[in-house]
């Protein structure tokens, strides 16, 4: 049986469509909430201090009189005032489905049959990558960031999280002028989304990966189907 006849490629061929479609639609939101804060800010450098309170507190026709904030590295990099209107950019939504693609694939491409192992599956892939990142960084990583968006939908301990043009290039994780750390989302992307395709084009990884992916199958057909069928009978 050839590789792409597996039930793991089948499943890779279609995450990845989904994945950069979703991407796409994750970026463009992002570009439109830095657009709308590059207009704040000139048309703030135009009417100075009194002219950006003004453009910032102006009535609209769905909007009352209430302050807007900037949120270029959402969601803790500006000062939190309560009942103030945020310029919305999905940039937790767009870390989180990153998150789920590394732990999928880390699963698939290591050995053992835990697939809910997080802290390995992110180990598994990372160790794969050309560029690795060391373990302060995937401890980082895992613990802080992904683990804190999965329960708690921000990441630990106020750390941030940015997919800004303005990004620097060649690492996940930077610092911003406050000194604050940063996960680079920009790079985070590229990373997942070459590391995909190259899975998906590596022949050597399809035996392990199909027993991995039908093993993972048949565990959630243990676990669930029971419980699906009861509740299609009530509906």
């Amino acid at each position: 049986m050839t590789h792409q006849a597996t039930d793991v490629y089948r499943y890779l061929i279609f995450l990845q469509k989904y994945l950069l479609g979703d991407l796409e639609l994750l970026e463009k939101l992002s570009f439109n909430a830095e657009q709308k804060e590059k207009q704040l800010k000139k048309l703030a450098s135009n009417g100075g201090c009194l002219g950006f309170i003004k453009l910032l507190t102006q009535k609209t026709k769905d909007r009352l009189n209430t302050p807007t904030i900037e949120t270029t590295h959402y969601p803790y990099s500006f000062e939190f005032i309560f009942g103030a209107k945020i310029i919305s950019r999905s940039t937790i939504p767009h870390t989180a489905t990153l998150f789920s693609t590394i732990d999928i694939l880390g699963y698939l491409i290591r050995t053992g049959t835990d697939f809910t192992s997080t802290t390995k599956n992110f180990k598994a892939f990372f160790g794969r990558y050309v560029i690795q990142i060391d373990p302060t960084e995937l401890s980082v990583l895992t613990k802080v960031y992904r683990h804190g968006m999965t329960h708690n939908y921000f990441p630990k301990l106020h750390m941030e999280i940015s997919y800004h043009s303005s990004n620097p290039v060649g690492s996940i994780f930077f610092k911003n002028k406050r000194g604050d750390l940063v996960l680079n989302i920009n790079e985070l992307q590229k990373i997942v989304t070459t590391e995909l395709d190259n899975i998906i084009n590596d022949t050597s990884l399809y035996n392990n990966m199909d027993m991995q992916f039908n093993y993972m199958t048949q565990a959630y057909e243990n676990d669930c189907r029971q419980d699906i069928d009861n509740l299609k009978a009530r509906l």
